[in-house]
């Protein structure tokens, strides 16, 4: 704090002194000297403005429109996922267009990070924040993903590891131009689990029992012989059916469509885009009319207009429609809870195909009669047809209105931008929910024909539709951007003076959120080589108690473009070589409302007096206020050194360092119980994280007569450390020090043998606490007594993997000859461990590689686990010992995809111009077409999808695209 305390002041002074001081620099200009690296031009778009190569301080990455445009998709994420260094993003599921139709909800569908898999990030689509999953790829200019503080404190007040800024097309000067796209293709998953067949559950079900009971199945229980072999046979499938429920009820793919129009053109005074698209997926379920289906409606019109020589006119409208529909019984609907952070897909259907038993009832047990049985009432066959549906609607309209003041005739250089923004969401749904009668065979005769069919629940038929879901959320915001640019000579200055607001209001949310900052930044260059920038944030956010709720964060940057130095000047190796080195420090203002204040909460219920129940409701504390609550901070350092050589290569190599402090925490585990516990605490900064990282890229651009190639790799490596957590002390056990994403557990060393059994129970040996002797086989897991106190504890636990990547690497290639182009686009996750028997990042728990109980056996339970070991010791009860978490259950989940494969041929132009169309291209995609993976059964992306969840997919598609 101490360091914040001051440097701030020192930022301070530099910034103010680059702009008001730049008259007398300039008296002071020396000529400038002629050097043969100063042709470098390329400009770089920044938040609010742009810069010169060679006067960018930062570290960004850039993807163009056209590049994602190779990914056959619907969601732009997908098409995004390993195009970008330090971009982690990771699919839960291929949930049919559930994420694009959430509010504000970029990440339930994607575990989406920048550099390291703790903090948050932001998303800017032309200026203002708001979420990019329903936009449509055709729209895209380009997408950066902006990573140092001097960058990302223009947007400050919003602590973040980065800002993905995506920029929209505008009209360009020129002859106008219609381009019309087509593509048709279909989606099939990736990988979908794989579970044993009704003999194969059987048979080891009744192996279950002999561990459970000393080798012997007790009477009444198991299944005999002559029973296995019935449902081998499948000679007698009502009394003894063997379902696969993947194959019965899914498709082997679903459809997708999507056409894209767009006419843009201009003059000097007026430049337009126009685009409009429709598109559609869906169709995986095998049975009924009301299949999971997903229809978008996009369209925008971005409009830049010269009012006159002074005063331009920008207004963009960007509207979407969405519609999609799917049966009640077998969806993917979010829940009807008040609190948004709970609404997630509830899968019903996967949940029943992954869950239930391949002889647990038949489809139909006669005609028109559905099978089940008291316990298991959801027959997916009328789930899919019976069960009545739900029909969602979306809205959305975002638009923005700008001005360009050119006050040259006050003081030359100066602009004035201010532009506002006004976005609205709503969604709605219609329902009409069914109950599906469901039969079930109560007795057989003697060759197996049913003799009594009982009802277990009676059919009852919706008689109308009801409203559900009925969400919105408005946004506004405010920016008034004044600019300054001077050239003296060798000298260089660029100020901007940001003044931004912004208001967001959501469903179900009691407050609005507003944010208000006033922003000053200067550049100043010296001889196109030497430029430094400072940034002075001044962040206010309703989120915090009045006298907390503005603060000023500083951030300062330094670049030097060696290359344009004498020593470097003939150099033939190097064509360009600048170094850069960021500091800053910015604070969350968003965080949850109120925390400051005392809130209560309704209880439902009644007093008692004297035996009595009164009518009278009480009320309970919510939250303890801490008017004293600040903002939590983040002090970044960002160093890259960039390269290009030979014409054709490029290299860049960064180095960032996070200091993450202030995290809320109510210090529950810090503070004596007896004070009241978690309830009668407030929030409080405390916490504590350090993130460090590299990231590496390389390219190779060249041209030739026939031959273009643009082949590009990129690698980012970090961890996370924990400095100061909520946690009791205790000398022998802390995890500070462990990474946030660690994974911690015992060490296996092998099975309980009768004579370790013995001795356990006799207390000569080590068992895991909480697990009675008596309840140990022969055969379960057995875990090392680190410490040697013989018993098997906390004490005892290791660091035995992380549950998030560490390492993220990727390579993108484009490679012309004549008029074919192939683009291709790998990625890949690495230092990456998967527990198979714990929770998952999508908050569900995997059932898959751990069947005991009433969980459906999987192929697992044959073959192993995917790290080589077997499948434990099963059991019909809940065993204690064997789920605990250790290296038992850790393998490698690091994965290599090859994500994107785009052949395209554009026809001659003689061709092209005899049909009096302009461009005309052919291409085929495809997207996730080949996975390396020690994990084979399942998508190591995801091990949630397919099982409670919509998998993920491959997609194979052709398209047109014309142009004139």
């Amino acid at each position: 704090m101490i360091l914040y305390k001051y440097s701030y002041k020192a930022v301070f002074a530099v910034v103010l002194g680059m702009f008001f001081h730049a008259n007398a620099i300039a008296q002071d200009a020396a000529v400038k000297t002629e050097n043969p690296k100063d042709t470098v031009i390329n400009k770089i778009e920044v938040l609010f403005g742009e810069r010169s190569e060679d006067r960018f301080v930062g570290n960004q990455n850039t993807v163009s429109g056209e590049d994602l445009e190779n990914y056959p998709t619907l969601d732009v994420r997908e098409a995004l996922a390993g195009k970008l260094p330090g971009l982690f993003m990771l699919q839960k599921n291929g949930n049919i267009g559930y994420d694009i139709t959430t509010i504000d909800s970029d990440e339930d569908n994607f575990m989406t990070y920048i550099r390291g898999s703790y903090g948050d990030y932001i998303v800017l689509i032309d200026g203002f924040e708001r979420p990019f999953a329903n936009l449509s790829m055709e729209q895209i200019k380009d997408i950066k993903v902006l990573k140092d503080p001097v960058t990302k404190s223009m947007y400050g007040g919003r602590m973040s590891n980065g800002i993905i800024m995506i920029t929209t097309k505008r009209g360009v000067v020129g002859k106008n131009q219609f381009k019309a796209k087509v593509q048709r293709g279909i989606k099939m998953p990736t990988r979908l689990p794989d579970y044993l067949n009704a003999a194969e559950f059987a048979t080891q079900y009744n192996q279950a029992l002999r561990n459970d009971n000393a080798g012997e199945i007790p009477d009444g229980l198991g299944y005999s012989d002559e029973a296995i072999a019935a449902y081998a046979s499948q000679s007698n499938p009502l009394q003894y059916p063997d379902v696969d429920y993947y194959d019965e009820f899914l498709n082997n793919s679903m459809d997708i469509t999507r056409v894209s129009t767009e006419y843009f053109g201009g003059t000097d005074q007026t430049q337009y885009y126009f685009q409009a698209g429709v598109q559609n997926e869906g169709g995986l379920e095998k049975y009924g009319s009301k299949q999971t289906t997903m229809n978008i409606y996009n369209l925008r019109a971005n409009l830049d207009a010269e009012f006159n020589e002074n005063i331009t006119v920008l207004a963009d409208f960007s509207g979407y429609l969405g519609d999609r529909e799917y049966s009640k019984g077998f969806g993917a609907y979010k829940s009807n809870s008040t609190n948004n952070d709970d609404d997630r897909p509830i899968i019903a259907g996967f949940n029943t195909l992954s869950s239930r038993y391949p002889n647990a009832y038949p489809v139909f047990v006669a005609p028109d009669s559905l099978g089940g049985t008291s316990t298991f009432k959801d027959n997916p066959y009328g789930a899919q047809v019976r069960s009545g549906y739900i029909k969602e609607t979306y809205a959305q309209m975002q638009a923005n209105l700008g001005f360009v003041f050119k006050l040259d005739n006050l003081v030359e250089g100066l602009q004035v931008k201010p532009n506002f923004a006004f976005d609205i969401y709503h969604q709605q749904n219609l329902n009409s929910s069914n109950t599906v009668g469901i039969y079930e065979i109560g007795s057989f005769d003697e060759e197996g024909n049913p003799i009594a069919i009982n009802e277990i629940q009676a059919e009852k038929l919706a008689t109308s539709q009801t409203i559900g879901d009925d969400e919105y959320s408005k946004r506004w915001a405010l920016n008034v951007l004044t600019s300054w640019k001077k050239e003296m000579g060798d000298h260089k200055v660029d100020a901007d003076l940001l003044f931004l607001m912004s208001k967001e209001l959501l469903a179900r949310r009691l407050d609005d959120y507003r944010r208000q900052n006033v922003t000053l930044r200067s550049n100043y260059t010296f001889k196109g080589k030497y430029n430094i920038e400072g940034v002075l944030n001044y962040a206010g956010s309703s989120s915090y108690e009045k006298d907390n709720r503005f603060k000023l964060f500083p951030a300062l940057g330094a670049g030097w473009v060696v290359s344009k130095e004498d020593f470097l000047k003939d150099n033939s190796l190097i064509d360009y070589l600048k170094l850069n080195a960021t500091w800053g420090i910015m604070g969350d203002g968003n965080i949850a409302h109120r925390l400051w204040m005392d809130s209560w909460d309704a209880s439902s219920g009644n007093y008692t007096l004297n035996k009595a129940s009164l009518p009278l409701s009480g009320s309970q504390f919510a939250q303890i206020a801490n008017n004293n609550l600040d903002w939590p901070t983040i002090r970044e350092v960002d160093v890259n050194i960039e390269a290009r050589l030979l014409k054709a290569l490029g290299l860049k190599v960064s180095y960032f360092d996070y200091l993450t402090s202030g995290t809320l925490s109510k210090g529950g585990n810090t503070t004596p119980s007896i004070l009241g516990g978690n309830v009668f605490l407030p929030q409080q900064n405390f916490g504590e994280t350090s993130l460090k990282g590299t990231e590496a890229e390389l390219y190779f651009r060249t041209k030739t007569k026939n031959w273009t190639f643009d082949i590009g790799t990129h690698m980012t490596m970090s961890k996370s450390e924990k400095i100061k957590i909520d946690e009791a002390y205790d000398p022998n056990y802390s995890r500070v020090g462990d990474a946030t994403d660690d994974i911690r557990g015992y060490n296996a060393i092998g099975f309980y043998t009768q004579a370790d059994i013995d001795n356990a129970i006799t207390g000569d040996l080590a068992i895991p606490s909480g697990v009675s002797p008596s309840d140990l086989r022969v055969g379960n897991i057995k875990y090392e007594d680190v410490n040697g106190d013989k018993v098997i504890d906390k004490y005892d636990e290791k660091v035995i993997g992380n549950s998030t990547p560490r390492l993220m690497y990727g390579a993108n290639m484009k490679i012309g000859y004549k008029n074919l182009q192939l683009y291709a686009s790998f990625l890949g996750y690495g230092k990456y461990d998967r527990r198979l028997n714990g929770n998952l990042n999508d908050g569900s728990t995997l059932k898959y590689y751990h069947a005991y109980s009433t969980r459906k056996y999987s192929k697992a339970v044959i073959e192993g686990l995917p790290n080589g070991n077997d499948h434990p010791l099963l059991t019909t009860g809940t065993p204690t010992n064997d789920t605990k978490s250790s290296t038992y259950w850790i393998v490698n989940g690091s994965f290599l995809k090859l994500k994107n494969v785009s052949l395209s041929y554009t026809l001659p132009k003689n061709v092209s111009n005899s049909l009096k169309l302009g461009e005309v291209k052919l291409y085929v995609y495809g997207s996730n077409l080949f996975t390396a993976s020690k994990i084979k059964d399942l998508d190591p992306e995801s091990l949630s999808a397919g099982v409670t969840a919509f998998p993920l997919f491959s997609t194979y598609a052709g398209g047109l695209s014309i142009s004139f």
